[in-house]
């Protein structure tokens, strides 16, 4: 008998639990694929459940796939399409352990540790790998740079003819740095990882300055480009050479000779140390098609670590704003810009839950609600320590190929993302790579409601909402953004706010969020920072106005700026915490009662290998 054929027997011979009226299958790292899926006898992949869940799909009764603590290492991505999930009369639900730890990751194990000829710095070979995070007993540890983490480089001048930035100074150690050296480049609200072609040093004792000049990919794109603006004096530093490594947890990878440098902190030798790197891009994919979207599917209590993006390592990377990133820019300001990904991506797909899950040390997005999501939910997850966005929710731009000021309005209204909830999620340390990526990221949702959030802790803006800069209608409306507790972010790029917004929404709401302790301005290029930010086009119609009341505010130097917008309402719009309805709304704002244990430090960091 062939393998597909006792596989197919196998399936049609499953006899499901019933526990509690509902159908039920177990996995668990010690299981086998080959087992009936019972507690007793439970598989050993996820994808085998799945397998087991289609074939019990026409009793109509929910199914839940219990899965044990442990590590799931995933060579490809998860996929659920239609057929994995539940219809109208019933739900799937894909369930964590409650006594441990369930991660689903794509990290690799880095072992055979030595010592290096230079002192305190060890070495392993990793060779047919590329990524762009390491991870040391589950914390994201230092792309070696210069000048070291916490201090930066300042650029003094433009110089077009040549496509090159001047820098203040000069730096013999970025001479030696070879041919992989990136420069990270700041600029108002967006960053940029470019490739360095070459640096020049020049001056006389008195002035000295260097010049560096780019791939030709990103330089084009830097220089064409007006927005993010082209100020004299942008913050920088460079990273990714073995010259640069020289303080405590800080790594380089040389992907001629897969040789992987590391220089210990606390963790001292590495013999014991758990080192992961990320392999796959995306973890899990749940996406249907416009006629047949996947329904009643729920994803709770499960860990999703380890996923890789290595783009800015092949064709840099230059934000254009929140995330969305440049491929081509034409000095009159047409620009275009791709997608990032993300750890889970979704695509049409109706009432699709992810609850109480953690995202973390992930290398782009954390979870994308691309297009084609109606009442989808994201709530009570925790997210931190990832590379981008923790939440992307709808469509930017059409498509790549149409200009990013144009509205997105689709004849195909099912691409929308409609009534889909973020709420009770914990965001903290999101943005750890790109820079200008935000909390929670949305295009042009409809009728989104972003509620009791806790977001804190971020490089750019909380919450943002829209895109084109545009005052046409488009697919945005009716958005509710209500009783998030938002605090310390735009920690370090400038021109963004605790919540930001763009273009034509109409009927759309900021209602009693509680916005607190942005940092006051230090130097020019931190200069513009809010509790909210109404940026160009922002309004709605007099019919259904853009309405944004009972907002409190504390520790906040600016608190309103409306920038050129259309119609807004503003009823009673923001109180001192002191004020006026101030208690009540701190008092309701941020995570709710129910969710409130995600606000704890968990009981364990959860390696993968553990």
């Amino acid at each position: 008998m062939t393998y597909a054929a006792t596989l197919l027997f196998t399936l049609l011979a499953l006899t499901p639990t019933t526990v509690f009226g509902q159908l039920a299958f177990y996995v668990s790292p010690e299981g086998n694929d080959g087992n009936e899926g019972t507690e007793v006898a439970p598989f050993r992949t996820v994808r085998r459940a799945q397998q087991a869940v289609q074939t019990v799909q026409n009793a109509r009764q929910n199914i839940v796939v219990q899965i044990d603590a442990g590590s799931y290492l995933l060579e490809e991505p998860l996929r659920f399409g239609p057929e994995d999930g539940g219809s109208a009369n019933h739900q799937v639900t894909y369930r964590g352990s409650d006594k441990g730890k369930v991660v689903i990751h794509s990290g690799r194990k880095v072992s055979g540790w030595q010592e290096s000829d230079e002192v305190d710095v060890y070495q392993a070979k990793v060779v047919d790998a590329a990524f762009r995070q390491l991870y040391v007993n589950g914390r994201r540890a230092v792309r070696a740079r210069y000048p070291n983490e916490g201090e930066f480089l300042e650029s003094t001048a433009w110089d077009y003819e040549d496509q090159e930035l001047l820098i203040q100074g000069q730096h013999p150690v970025l001479n030696e740095a070879g041919p992989d050296l990136e420069m990270l480049l700041l600029q108002s609200w967006a960053e940029s990882y470019l490739r360095v072609r070459e640096v020049h040093s020049y001056g006389l004792s008195f002035q000295k300055y260097s010049r560096v000049s780019f791939a030709e990919n990103e330089s084009k794109i830097l220089f064409n480009r007006p927005y993010p603006m082209h100020e004299p004096i942008h913050r920088l530093y460079f990273e990714n050479a073995r010259s640069l490594l020289d303080t405590e947890r800080e790594w380089y990878h040389d992907p001629a000779n897969g040789a992987l440098y590391y220089q210990p902190g606390e963790e001292g030798s590495m013999n014991q140390a758990s080192v992961m790197c990320p392999t796959l891009d995306t973890l899990l994919i749940v996406q249907g098609t416009r006629e047949n979207p996947v329904m009643n599917l729920r994803f709770e209590n499960l860990s999703f670590q380890y996923s890789n993006w290595t783009y800015a390592s092949e064709h840099g990377y230059l934000n254009a704003q929140a995330g969305q990133h440049n491929y081509r820019a034409e000095p009159n300001n047409d620009q275009y810009v791709y997608r990032p990904p993300a750890a889970v991506y979704v695509a049409y797909a109706e009432r699709v839950a992810f609850a109480r899950n953690e995202f973390r040390n992930l290398g782009a997005t954390g979870i994308d609600l691309h297009y084609g999501t109606r009442h989808c939910t994201v709530v009570g997850n925790r997210f931190s320590d990832i590379a981008g966005s923790a939440v992307a929710l709808a469509k930017f731009t059409e498509a790549p190929s149409v200009e990013y000021h144009m509205p997105y309005q689709p004849a195909d209204t099912t691409e929308i993302c409609y009534g889909d909830t973020i709420t009770n999620n914990l965001i903290e340390r999101v943005a750890r790579d790109y820079v200008g990526c935000v909390g929670i990221a949305a295009g042009y949702p409809q009728g989104a409601q972003i509620t009791h959030n806790t977001i804190r802790d971020l490089p750019y803006s909380g919450i943002s909402v829209g895109y084109g800069w545009t005052d046409q209608p488009n697919a945005m409306a009716n958005n509710l953004i209500a009783y998030n507790d938002i605090s310390n972010v735009v920690k370090l790029l400038n021109d963004g706010a605790a919540i930001y917004t763009l273009s034509y929404q109409p009927g759309t709401r900021i209602y009693r969020n509680y916005l607190h302790d942005l940092s006051p301005p230090q130097k020019p290029w931190q200069s513009i920072k809010y509790a909210i930010y109404c940026d160009e086009k922002t309004g709605g119609s007099a019919e259904h106005p853009f309405v944004i009341e009972e907002n409190a505010i504390d520790n906040i130097a600016d608190q309103l700026n409306l920038h050129q917008t259309g119609i807004i309402l503003l009823k009673h719009a923001l109180h001192r915490t002191s004020q006026h309805v101030g208690p009540q709304v701190v008092k309701q704002a941020g995570i709710e009662p129910g969710y409130q244990d995600i606000l704890s430090p968990p009981a364990s960091i959860g390696r993968a290998e553990e």
